[in-house]
């Protein structure tokens, strides 16, 4: 492997429902300069098909492995120091070598991505290349997001900037009762892989390793199938952040090469914009419903789950609208913080 397993510094792991993540890592102790996190449950134990499995429904032909698919990895930092020698570097591995990597060098202002090379799969060349349109300054945040669309088909982004070019035009069968339609979808590029397509790559996912140099400094690791944005934003600035690495059209928009679907974001407070409506629509998570998704209470302030308990905060999007859409977060709403919140935007003009 490119990676050598190496010690890091002791962390606390929270398990934590907040965005439906998986897992959410803390670096408390300070950043390691290296971090290995393991996938929960080895590929073949199908955790993130669960709800497919419980209801039925399998998302792809018999006998193409599903497991592992759709995960989101968000990585978050700051850079402390002069950002010159500072080189971040991520990668999706398989038990046996490279599935896809990335490197980030500030310095240079310019990425490189990596595949397995196909005559010899455990040696990673070089796939696409360019130059950052940003730099890494001293005390600004950064986001190094890692997106698993298919088996063979990802996004890295980097503060809202792809790390890779090209797109492909491929068919989806659509059903509407006995109705069926095949419509053209434009999608990322199938990555190089000695895994022919659709199975393997990411279906055979175990770890990622992240590795940094310089001054940049790990804060968070947030993982699972779902969404996130850096913590202690207000409400109108978080849909701003997703807006911008969503895959929504149009000029200044990253359409196919976002993340996730415009649709999934934040609701704002309509007359105090920066906190959060307290009942929000999530991103589907492992335990979703097939077509379906999660309608949760939230704070008002961090976006969070309210308790902080998805048995107690959330109900699944079918069962929501078969009951009408009833608003069932009044526990959630807080006039007093509306009213501060309002004398606050008005004394700051």
């Amino acid at each position: 492997m490119l990676f050598l397993f190496l010690s890091v510094l002791a962390l606390l792991p929270l398990k934590t429902q907040a965005m439906l993540c998986h897992d959410e890592i803390l670096f408390y102790d300070g950043s390691p300069s290296k971090y290995v996190y393991e996938l929960p449950l080895k590929p073949f134990d199908d955790f993130y098909n669960q709800a497919r499995i419980k209801h039925d429904k399998p998302r792809l032909p018999a006998g193409v492995v599903t497991h592992n698919l759709n995960l989101a990895y968000n990585i978050f930092g700051i850079f402390n120091g002069n950002t010159d020698d500072t080189v971040i570097e991520a990668g999706y591995y398989a038990e046996d070598g490279l599935i896809y990597s990335v490197k980030v060098n500030c310095g240079e202002k310019t990425w490189k991505s990596y595949t397995p090379k196909l005559d010899d799969p455990q040696t990673p060349e070089l796939y696409q290349e360019g130059e950052l349109e940003k730099e890494c300054n001293d005390g600004e945040e950064f986001d190094l997001i890692f997106k698993v669309k298919q088996a063979h088909q990802f996004t890295w982004m980097f503060n809202a900037e792809p790390l890779q070019t090209g797109t492909q035009v491929t068919k989806r069968t659509f059903l509407s009762g006995q109705t069926r339609e095949i419509k053209n979808r434009t999608r990322t590029l199938n990555v190089p892989s000695p895994d022919p397509s659709p199975k393997g790559g990411a279906a055979r996912a175990v770890e990622l390793v992240i590795e940094t140099s310089g001054a940049a400094v790990l804060t968070r690791l947030a993982a699972g199938r779902c969404m996130a944005w850096p913590a202690g934003k207000t409400c109108e600035d978080t849909k701003k952040w997703l807006e911008v690495r969503s895959k929504a059209r149009g000029e200044g928009y990253l359409g196919p090469l976002g993340l996730h679907n415009v649709h999934f974001t934040v609701t704002c407070v309509g007359e105090v914009p920066t906190l959060y409506y307290p009942q929000q629509i999530f991103h589907p998570d492992a335990y979703s419903f097939p077509h379906s998704t999660w309608v949760c209470c939230v704070d008002m302030k961090s976006g969070q789950l309210f308790t902080e308990n998805k048995d107690d905060d959330c109900m699944e999007l079918v069962d929501w609208k078969t009951q009408n859409e009833p608003f069932f977060c009044a526990y959630a709403w807080d006039d007093s913080l509306v009213a501060e919140e309002i004398a606050r935007l008005e004394q700051l003009g």
